[in-house]
């Protein structure tokens, strides 16, 4: 049986081949509906990772911030818990606004900073391979913004110098000198703000200190001890990932916070991807209703064109169930066929895309296809084909030798 249906294989094959030119129609015509569907496909797909890729590159995209004021503030517990949100990458403190603000000095160059705390996992420093800053009361680190580097031309490794002062109870006016090592410079696309990095400890003993609270890290004897736990005026988290954005939105909501986010445009990338996968579906589907009716209207004429030969395999002892294979198998050959050549069509007119927008995209590809979408698109295809043939399949295995010899 098995000798038979390698048979029935090898001769439809060989019969697929002889009849090359009515084989490579039926390839060509599948080429040339699968070709743009691989086109439109890979292009969707390079637009859309195009644009996740960009808004994952901005950490301000992914980051979470209370839009108003809270009160008392948030307490550490608080921020604690939102850093072990499973979609949450990262979420520190912020102090007030006021408590913030600092001036650095570079020898005559002086410029106010926006003081941010910092930590290990910051996904601001960390995306852009700058250490998180550490500080001890001997030495004092800090990252600067782009915008601030330039305005002061420091770089990493040099010093900047700032001034904390406030007013006694006395009255009189008292000062603390701060001298910082640059550990690191973030480029313009990290932030847009005049903005220095240091970590938690120096910036809540910035605040404490114009708050008149004790400091040890600053060697400072305020008015106020140090209290037993600490509120921020703030915070700002960040999400592990684009989809990760609204689950966090909605777990603050139900906490009752309200947080700014970047979801609209989120939203609007998923909405784009919703609308091309519709399109492609769409013309898919319909693509693929011509390729069944083709493969089906083909086979059905090669079997009606072939009765007499196919009733003679019959003759010479050849089953049912081999002659099922016969259509079956040139159905497969011109999906697999059709589908070499729609890739290599696909390879050239991908080229030539990636080519014509490589001013606009720096020369990185926008129209890609995964080898998974490859292979799943071959054996689509082939399960296609089988289908296709089914029932032409079932017609020749129906041929009655006795119908030939009253032919003969």
């Amino acid at each position: 049986m098995f000798r038979l249906l390698f048979l029935s294989l090898r001769l439809a094959l060989r019969d697929w081949l002889h009849e090359r030119s009515l084989s490579f129609c039926g390839v060509l015509a599948l080429a040339s509906m699968l070709a743009p569907l691989l086109v439109l496909h890979g292009v969707h797909m390079g637009v859309i990772e195009r644009l996740r890729e960009n808004l994952m590159r901005d950490p301000a995209v992914l980051v979470l911030i209370p839009s108003g004021g809270s009160g008392a503030g948030f307490e550490e517990d608080f921020i604690r818990k939102v850093s072990e949100q499973p979609g949450c990458r990262f979420c520190i403190g912020r102090t007030r606004d006021v408590a913030s603000e600092l001036q650095l000095s570079a020898g005559e160059r002086r410029q106010t900073v926006t003081l941010e705390a910092s930590a290990p996992g910051d996904p601001v420093l960390e995306d852009y391979g700058a250490s998180s800053p550490k500080s001890t009361p001997e030495r004092f680190e800090i990252v600067l913004s782009s915008s601030v580097a330039d305005r002061l031309k420091v770089a990493p490794g040099d010093k900047v110098s700032a001034s904390l002062g406030r007013r006694l109870s006395s009255g009189r006016f008292q000062r603390r000198a701060l001298e910082f090592v640059v550990t690191g410079v973030l480029p313009p696309s990290a932030t847009g703000m005049d903005t220095a990095f240091v970590d938690m400890n120096t910036l809540t003993a910035v605040q404490d200190f114009r708050d008149g609270v004790s400091s040890d890290l600053l060697g400072f004897e305020g008015d106020l001890p140090p209290a037993e736990s600490r509120h921020f005026a703030s915070f700002r988290a960040y999400a592990r990932s684009l989809d990760d954005v609204e689950p966090l939105e909605d777990w603050f909501e139900a906490q009752h916070v309200s947080v700014k986010t970047r979801s609209r445009d989120i939203a609007n990338i998923r909405s784009i991807d919703s609308t091309l996968s519709s399109v492609i579906m769409l013309i898919a589907l319909v693509a693929c209703a011509g390729f069944f009716a083709f493969m089906a209207s083909t086979a059905q004429a090669a079997v009606r064109r072939k009765w007499k030969l196919m009733g003679m395999l019959r003759l010479i002892g050849f089953t049912r169930s081999s002659l099922l294979a016969y259509p079956v198998a040139q159905a497969m050959a011109t999906g697999a066929a059709g589908s070499v050549l729609a890739f290599a069509f696909y390879g050239a007119a991908a080229h030539a895309v990636d080519m014509m927008f490589s001013a606009q995209t720096g020369g990185e590809a926008i129209c890609t296809v995964s080898p998974a979408f490859f292979a799943f698109t071959f054996l689509c295809v082939q399960l296609l084909a089988v289908l296709a043939s089914l029932h032409a399949a079932v017609r020749a295995s129906a041929i009655e030798p006795s119908a030939v010899i009253r032919e003969l």
